[in-house]
């Protein structure tokens, strides 16, 4: 051990540097060029000269890894102890390797660069912390000793001391690196095997995305000062930055940053332009002017369709069934020339339409009538339900239609149509009636051309139907939001460091070779490294370090879903849609493969095993109940088994999952040994059952343990219809990580 060094002198230095100009003058050198709100100023200054370790947040392109370098500019040249590789200070000169050299010669001193005084490390999976603290030297090992501190060479957090250390994408830095930085917050660190314990004056200057926050400990964010980027919403401000020197009219100017803003705003877009895409884009316009005779609004077409669709991410609800450049195009036609779309009395918000849509889909009463274009029994039920979001949606164009008729603002209807009303109108004491349902005809009328207008229905050859929008809008209102809260670094989110149920092959950590790994995952630094610190002079088997990856097996599921007549209580059929919608998103997402079979008196294969959402989602919305059907498990199971071994693609892993009550009484004379005989089979080919009891009236729970249990899946007895989908995607992630 050796005395403590005083980690003051970087905070000090920065202190007398923001100290020596005003505030104003401050701002101006220690940002130059970089567009930034005063206030974001003011707030990374304060965190500067109070010595605090900085985080910034934002977006991709926004700047982040710019700012951290403009910060880091702060720094001068710097007197150090010549070949320390710690930069020792000449008045402090107590690291290891100095205190080692004092009993040998007399120290001398060198000018550091203040270049130098700045490491950047990129944040990764793959990194490890000897990148940080540093490793063996082996040859400096053989001539020292392994123990002797002459052998060991430091990492970029040791040599970053008096000095900044940059960390990129901090969310992408694995746990046990983050374990080293975490120590390094707190000014000091220790080095592997060696006592000593090394003080560091050293400023972390940290990057990472907009979710980093749910994915670093709670401990390493305490240590920072959180500073967020947002994209530019100035439009001159942006148009300064891109667009100052470039030959380029006002109005093509407006319309690409019209793109670029959508694109951010979009409801399928998860992610939109970044600062950079738009910077790349710019960049393109006044090329294809010059090379091209086109005119500006080609050129943008064109530009765009070569820029853009790779730099954005689809949401997850529209991923399967929307391509990028569709997209793209969308945003690019409705920027230049707008929305050639009637302008309705009433506005609704997307909230709105959704919840509309969600109400369509759902009840019974509403999707049966639209369906089959029964437009009066459509409006007798918006009366019998005034509480509906249909029936507040037509109060409100029927107050709207009846307030612009009387001032005399709707130039759309027809001359002949405005004398019939107004007759009505006049006459209304004696006329009441027929005016009031005439004026509630046309309500639900200009409703149904709105939600026609809005691409929600489309009229079909009876009525209406769901649009392809409608379904991916109800897509994106169903999906649980529960993927924003995984890390998908393989060994979990930091705070746990439990295995994930999902991985990609990437690098999560180091293990010994077993019989059987692969040559390519041998890990050859690591393999020599342990072999020094064993003092062998050649490898042995038991030296060798094999990487680990986070593979697993692809899924398949069935699902499989009562459709009997006792799946009417309680809304039971649409949760189970809801929640086949919602585990046809999270196998998508993780690049798994789902199916849907439903069963009744018999069973029926509803979709063939696939990885789109929205055809599983299109056929399970339209499903309906079989009144008065029996309950046969025992055939849905032995079609759900059919299914999956018509499919199976090389190794995945099979899995049914049955939704039912569990109150088989089909086929006769013996429902349930016949259910129990059909999991019997299905298990011996290699599929595993899981079952989810709705445990309401005429249910048989029973029945369902057993199923699973010869399943070898797990049982979920819920108590009521709201816990199924969270009770499937639990599923879903325990076969995915464990088995069944």
């Amino acid at each position: 051990m050796f005395k403590k060094k005083e980690p003051n002198l970087l905070r000090s230095e920065i202190r007398d540097r923001l100290g020596a100009t005003p505030l104003r003058e401050t701002k101006k050198w220690l940002f130059n060029g970089f567009q930034l709100e005063d206030k974001k100023k003011e707030e990374i200054i304060s965190s500067l000269y109070s010595g605090h370790h900085l985080l910034i947040l934002g977006p991709p392109g926004s700047g982040k890894t710019v700012l951290a370098e403009k910060i880091s500019s702060i720094l001068g040249d710097m007197e150090v102890i010549k070949d320390c590789p710690v930069n020792c200070h000449p008045q402090m000169p107590l690291c290891p390797w100095c205190m080692d050299r004092k009993m040998e010669l007399e120290i001398e001193l060198q000018v550091m660069p203040a270049s130098q005084r700045v490491k950047r490390v990129q944040g990764s999976p793959e990194l490890l912390p000897e990148d940080l603290i540093g490793g063996l030297d082996p040859e400096a090992a053989i001539i020292y000793g392994l123990h002797d501190i002459r052998a060991f060479t430091p990492g970029k957090l040791l040599r970053s001391n008096g000095g900044f250390l940059l960390l990129d994408f901090v969310d992408r830095i694995p746990e046990r690196v983050l374990n080293v930085v975490l120590n390094a917050l707190e000014d000091s660190i220790n080095i592997g095997g060696y006592e000593e314990r090394i003080q560091l004056d050293t400023l972390i200057i940290a990057t990472g995305g907009e979710g980093a926050l749910r994915s670093l400990p709670i401990d390493m964010i305490d240590h920072f000062d959180i500073v967020e980027l947002h994209y530019l919403q100035d439009r001159e401000i942006e148009g300064h930055i891109f667009f100052d020197g470039k030959d380029i009219d006002d109005s093509l100017k407006d319309n690409i940053m019209s793109v670029v803003h959508k694109t951010r705003d979009h409801p399928d877009i998860k992610r939109g332009v970044s600062t950079r895409g738009e910077v790349k884009f710019a960049e393109l316009i006044p090329i294809y002017k010059r090379i091209s005779s086109k005119k500006d609004n080609e050129i943008l077409k064109t530009a765009s369709k070569v820029s853009l669709p790779h730099r954005i991410t689809i949401a997850p609800h529209a991923e399967a069934i929307r391509s990028s450049d569709e997209i793209v195009g969308e945003i690019v036609d409705e920027v230049l020339y707008g929305t050639d779309k009637k302008k309705y009395g009433i506005v609704l918000t997307e909230e709105e339409v959704r919840g509309l849509i969600e109400e369509i889909m759902r009840v019974e009463r509403f999707k049966q009538p639209l369906k089959l274009g029964y437009f009066d029994l459509l409006l007798k039920r918006i009366h019998r339900f005034p509480e509906s979001q249909l029936a507040k949606i037509h109060k409100k164009a029927a107050d709207q239609l009846e307030e612009d008729i009387q001032s005399g603002n709707r130039k759309d209807m027809t001359e002949d149509l405005l004398w019939e009303i107004e007759d009505m109108r006049k006459n209304k004491d004696r006329m009441f009636e027929e005016y009031k349902k005439r004026l509630e005809e046309l309500a639900l009328k200009e409703t149904l051309d709105m939600l026609e207008d809005k691409n929600v229905l489309e009229k079909s050859a009876q009525g209406w139907d769901m649009t392809r929008k409608a379904v991916t809008m109800l897509l994106e209102k169903l999906v649980p939001k529960y993927w924003d809260y995984y890390n998908s670094s393989g060994d979990g989110r930091h705070k746990t460091g439990k295995r994930l149920n999902f991985g990609d092959g990437r690098i999560v950590g180091l293990r010994r070779y077993r019989f059987g790994d692969r040559y390519r995952d041998v890990s050859i630094k690591d393999t020599i490294r342990e072999a020094i610190k064993n003092r062998r002079d050649q490898i042995a088997r038991e030296d060798i370090m094999v990487k680990k990856r986070d593979i697993r097996k692809k899924l398949e599921i069935a699902m499989t879903i009562d459709l009997s007549g006792t799946m009417s209580q309680l809304d039971k059929l649409w949760y189970a849609k809801e929640s086949a919608v919602a585990l046809a998103l999270a196998c998508t997402h993780y690049k798994d493969r789902i199916g849907v079979v439903t069963f009744s008196n018999m069973a029926d294969i509803v979709v063939e095993i696939t990885g789109n959402p929205y055809l599983v989602a299109k056929k399970v919305l339209d499903l309906e109940l079989h009144e008065n059907a029996f309950t046969n498990i025992g055939y849905g199971l032995s079609k759900a088994r059919s299914l999956l071994t018509q499919h199976k693609r090389g190794e995945v892993k099979q899995h049914i999952v049955l939704v039912s009550d569990g109150d088989a009484n089909a086929p006769k004379p013996f429902p349930e040994r016949y259910c129990l005989e059909e999991a019997s089979k299905t298990i011996r080919k290699g599929i595993t059952i899981s079952c989810v009891c709705i445990n309401e009236k005429s249910s048989n729970p029973w029945l369902m343990r057993e199923i699973s249990r010869i399943g070898k899946g797990r049982i979920y007895v819920i108590g009521g219809t709201e816990e199924l989908t969270s009770a499937l995607l639990e599923e879903r992630s325990y076969i995915s990580s464990f088995g069944a």
